[in-house]
Formats: structure tokens, C-alpha cells, sequence
């Protein structure tokens, strides 16, 4: 199986500033570089697909959620269609859940934090979608041409990850 990855190890004392759409784009351009490795076409960005991934996130993240079907009981292309998307013949969607922070150190009643930056919270992302059949198959399915990401912090530091591609049937 070939593999892509370039990881480097940061480690910062200070919780970093995390810039959404900036790891958004960051995601969306690891995941291309993943595609490229498989001789895959590069996705576009749609900003559309970034909104309704984005609101996704938003929900996990503030409903305390980690599914695919919002408790509404909408799937990736019902949440599209109900939001007037009606543009993919093809839905697929990939979600993560990943942290602000790698480890958590208390010594003598003071906690501190290993906190990650926007490189490692991309870089671990794609690693989890990619060392995974199912999220690695959606990621370099053929008939996906365009996708959007969106991120959502939560209140305990979990960073909700979700990525929604669109395409065509042959």
C-alpha cells in the first residue's frame, strides 16, 4: 500500500492560534497530496461543500455527536438537499475527531498542555482518514471532483473534523 506522509513534531507550551479556514484548506490540500500519491486528480475546493462540512462540525461539536447522521436523522446528501445543494449526483463524507493537545501533564496541581499546531492537527487527520479502508477509499474515489472541509472547536478541545466530496456516476 503506498503511503504519503511527511509528519514533524512541534511541541509549544502556548496554546497555538488555530485559524479555521486556514485548517481547512490545509486539510483539504494534505488530502490532495494523498490523491496525487495514487495517481488521483486533484479535488477543487468548493466553498458550498466547506459551509455545509463547517456546519457539520459546528453540530458534532456543540450537540456532543460523532456520527455522520445528525440526530435529525440526515445523511451527508439529505443535510445537502435540505440546504438547497442539489449539485452532486455523488455525496460521500469523511469525518474525524481529533485534539487541541497530544498529552495532558499535571505535576503538583498545575496542568499543562502538549498543544498541536494547525500541521499536526491536518498531518494526524489525514494519517487517521488514510490508514482506514473505508475513509481511504472515499478519498481517492475517481468519481468524487470537488470537496470541502470544515472544522469546529469544541468546548473541551476535541476539533471536529468533517470533509464532504462530490461527484459524478459514469
Amino acid at each position: 500500500m503506498k503511503f504519503l506522509l511527511v509528519f514533524v513534531l512541534f511541541q509549544t507550551t502556548a496554546r497555538p492560534e488555530i485559524r479555521i479556514p486556514d485548517l481547512e484548506r490545509m486539510i483539504h490540500q494534505s488530502i490532495n497530496v494523498q490523491r496525487g500519491a495514487f495517481d488521483r486528480e486533484t479535488l477543487a475546493w468548493d466553498d458550498t461543500l466547506a459551509k455545509f462540512a463547517r456546519a457539520h462540525s459546528e453540530d458534532m461539536a456543540m450537540r456532543g455527536y460523532f456520527k455522520h447522521v445528525n440526530p435529525e436523522g440526515l445523511s451527508p446528501m439529505k443535510r445537502l438537499q435540505e440546504g438547497g445543494y442539489n449539485a452532486c449526483q455523488l455525496v460521500g463524507e469523511n469525518i474525524y475527531q481529533n485534539n487541541l493537545y497530544s498529552r495532558e501533564i499535571t505535576e503538583k496541581k498545575k496542568t499543562t498542555y502538549d498543544w498541536n499546531t494547525m500541521e499536526q492537527i491536518s498531518l494526524t487527520t489525514t494519517k487517521g482518514w488514510m490508514d482506514s479502508t473505508s475513509h481511504q477509499q472515499t478519498i481517492l474515489d475517481k468519481n468524487y471532483v470537488r470537496a470541502g472541509v470544515g472544522v469546529a472547536i469544541a468546548s473541551d478541545n476535541k476539533v471536529y473534523i468533517t470533509q464532504v466530496f462530490c461527484g459524478e456516476t459514469n
